[in-house]
């Protein structure tokens, strides 16, 4: 999976954490559109906490609409070996294609670390 386009977006809380929301655009046709949540890390860089897809068509469900689970979680899915193990190794490759893109790291630092002060 190759990385084509990714922007920050906004900061939300995920699963008890505070995050940044980046949009990215693969050209993997099973993700090509998704959410990847970033949280600061205790090294001074960012966690990737979660790549989530929208299964949602823009054109027929436009509204916000929380009755179906439009959102999904393919974070393990994604990054999973034969083995049934996450490959960390494919992980790590994807979460630094999406800090290098453009200014995505620099973007997420005034996010978060200023947001925080």
């Amino acid at each position: 999976m190759q990385l084509v386009e990714a922007n920050v977006r906004w900061a939300t809380e995920w699963q008890g954490l505070t995050c940044a929301v980046v949009e990215v655009v693969t050209d993997d046709p099973e993700a090509k559109h998704a959410i990847v949540y970033f949280s600061l890390s205790d090294d001074n860089d960012f966690d990737m906490q979660a790549v989530v897809q929208n299964h949602a068509a823009a054109d027929t469900d436009w509204f916000d609409n929380n009755m179906h689970q439009a959102f999904e979680d393919v974070t393990v899915d994604l990054f999973q070996n034969v083995n049934m193990k996450t490959n960390w190794g494919a992980r790590e490759v994807f979460k630094e294609e999406v800090l290098s893109f453009g200014r995505v790291r620099e973007e997420l630092a005034e996010l978060l670390r200023n947001g925080a002060e």
